[in-house]
């Protein structure tokens, strides 16, 4: 890259670079840097080069004394300033430049899970029934460990605790929903006697010949094993005297980026003459992430009628959701095209994420899970001790690799004993099997109760009795219209005012999903910025968050009992704009409705 700016300085144009120091290199998998390379010289070398004005930005600027040899003029600053940063190098004439100084967050959680870094203790929990589902703490973080979750109330976030970076800058959204919980661990799914009675009652697979090189790919995406999992596969291989061989294909190394290993399996060493599965050559598609496995990548090695394909179909979501948080995942499509790249009947497709986290505890076991249940259909040319041993030799997180393998060999034998296993709502976690309109007016209504009182109830009983009375006399047997408002219409009753959040907390819910998350000596802090407590920042003008400690419970269960006074005068926060455009919503919208009514037809309906 010194060429360029060398280029630039020469043509004098106007343009700020932007360097990344991570302490990797990330392009090709996060291998340590030779040489002695620094921030400090980093900005000298930009210096030499010419520039005229450097800074530097990143996590922790404390952790630069201040003796540090900086090119002379260089200022520090924390990220949170990078925006403001760029605006005063834009009007900067010349050639500047930005360094940001930022560990890479992916080997970061790689250290630390080999013990190499600290582990901060503490880590972020989103309450479900505060959140709302608008991605802005996917805006403010661009972070894929930010889940979608479908529940009877629409799409909320949850926090993959699996591959959290615990970066925290997800708690910079604008969102009382974010809570960090000091202390404690994960809780983890104890073993249990009933899967070890599953392990003993499971039959040997006939294992697939590899007289001709055996070719198995593997897709997935960065940071979540699939790598290893190549390499258990190569290492298994090698336990029994075949032959075998691995090629990962990472590209940019990224967290979430596309990630494809090529396995070939031979009886003899000999018998491999190339690493590369090539076009139809391989037996097995080992998809560990759907969207990935769907790749032409991917489908071009598959040979339909002479392949098969084991796909987790856990509904990642891409980089396009931190942009978009309603963005629809394709989840029929992708089987779809993996289904006719192998073949009638060939494609297999198990929710490994979701059964392998409730059953060893962790998402990242879903690759062996993956893996166990492959072999079990026999579908990979070695021994089941052989990949144990592997595992063994490894030597990261043994007992809980074993039993997700075991689990997942367990779930081809008798899937309906490991789903209750893994768990009630594994099929569809928090979405509510709908009993039908009545039902649903039911729990709306019964929610609107909780919210305000039983008259706040009957408002929207009436509203919807209304609209299904000229909804059955104007279109005859449909009630879709009604259901839409039915749903619409509780979303703008119960909007999520001060009263509600401290309600949603306090009613015993949260704690139930804290306790049913973590283990052991815990406390929580809550992200918030009060109206009448918080600064605003200069820059952006919103209200600045910061961390209040367990005190809030309390504050919250206090709060709750005032929900009398919403929309009285006495209402200190009903007089602020965000209050007033809400109920002048509800009433828009009941006019709205009573339009739309008006004029419905069943050509229009």
């Amino acid at each position: 890259g010194s060429i360029a700016i060398r280029a630039a300085i020469a043509a004098g144009v106007n343009i700020t670079f932007k360097v990344l120091y991570n302490d990797a290199v990330a392009m090709t998998g996060g291998q340590p840097m030779d040489g002695p390379l620094s921030v400090p010289r980093v900005t000298r070398q930009l210096q030499a080069e010419g520039i005229g004005k450097i800074a530097v930005v990143t996590d922790d600027p404390l952790k630069y004394p201040l003796d540090k040899q900086f090119a002379s003029g260089v200022t520090v600053h924390h990220r949170d300033k990078l925006d403001q940063v760029q605006c005063d190098m834009r009007l900067w004439q010349g050639v500047s430049a930005i360094v940001y100084d930022q560990m890479c967050a992916t080997e970061r959680r790689r250290q630390r899970k080999r013990g190499v870094m600290d582990d901060p203790d503490l880590r972020v929990i989103i309450n479900p029934d505060v959140c709302e589902g608008c991605g802005d703490c996917s805006d403010a973080s661009n972070c894929l460990s930010i889940l979608p979750t479908e529940t009877e109330f629409g799409r909320k976030r949850r926090i993959d605790q699996s591959s959290c970076n615990k970066d925290y800058s997800c708690v910079d959204g604008f969102c009382p929903s974010f809570v960090m919980v000091k202390g404690g661990r994960l809780r983890k799914r104890k073993p249990s006697g009933a899967g070890d009675k599953l392990f003993a009652a499971l039959p040997e697979p006939t294992i697939p010949s590899c007289e001709t090189p055996y070719g198995i790919v593997v897709t997935g995406v960065g940071g979540t094993g699939i790598v290893t999992l190549g390499a258990l596969l190569g290492m298994a291989a090698r336990l029994e005297g075949k032959g075998g061989t691995v090629l990962d294909k990472a590209g940019l190394a990224q967290k979430y980026g596309a990630v494809v290993s090529h396995v070939r399996i031979a009886k003899q060493p000999d018998d491999l003459h190339a690493v590369r599965i090539g076009a139809g050559g391989a037996k097995l598609l080992l998809g560990c992430d759907m969207v990935v496995a769907a790749s032409a990548e991917a489908r071009t090695r598959l040979k339909p009628g002479d392949c098969h394909a084991i796909i987790n179909s856990n509904q990642a979501p891409t980089g396009d959701f931190t942009r978009n948080p309603d963005l629809q995942f394709p989840g029929a499509d992708l089987q779809r095209l993996i289904a006719e790249a192998t073949g009638k009947n060939a494609a297999s497709f198990v929710d490994a994420t979701r059964l392998a986290t409730g059953l060893v505890g962790d998402a990242i076991a879903a690759n062996l899970f993956l893996l166990g249940f492959a072999y079990q259909r026999g579908l990979v040319p070695l021994n089941g001790q052989s990949i144990e041993q592997a595992i063994s030799l490894n030597g990261v997180s043994v007992e809980a690799n074993h039993r997700a393998f075991r689990w997942g060999r367990a779930a081809v034998h008798d899937l309906a004993s490991v789903t209750a296993q893994a768990g009630a709502d594994t099929a569809q976690a928090g979405v509510s099997k709908e009993d039908g309109l009545d039902a649903l007016v039911a729990r709306r209504s019964s929610d609107l109760s909780a919210y305000q009182n039983a008259a706040y109830a009957g408002r929207y009983r009436d509203f919807i009795a209304h609209v299904r009375r000229v909804e059955s006399q104007r279109t005859p047997g449909q009630e879709t219209l009604s259901d839409g408002v039915a749903r619409t219409y509780h979303k703008l009753l119960a909007y999520k005012d001060e009263y509600e959040v401290a309600r949603l907390y306090s009613d015993g819910r949260f704690r139930q999903h804290v306790a049913e998350t973590f283990e052991g000596n815990f406390s929580l802090q809550f992200s918030l910025a009060p109206p009448l407590l918080s600064a605003r920042d200069s820059e952006s003008g919103h209200l600045k968050k910061r961390l209040y400690g367990p005190w809030v419970m309390s504050a919250y269960r206090l709060l709750a009992k005032l929900k009398f006074l919403r929309g009285t005068s006495l209402d200190p926060f009903g007089y602020s704009a965000e209050r007033r455009a809400e109920r002048r919503q509800i009433e828009a919208y009941e006019a709205t409705v009573r339009e739309l009514l008006g004029d419905l037809t069943r050509d229009n309906h």
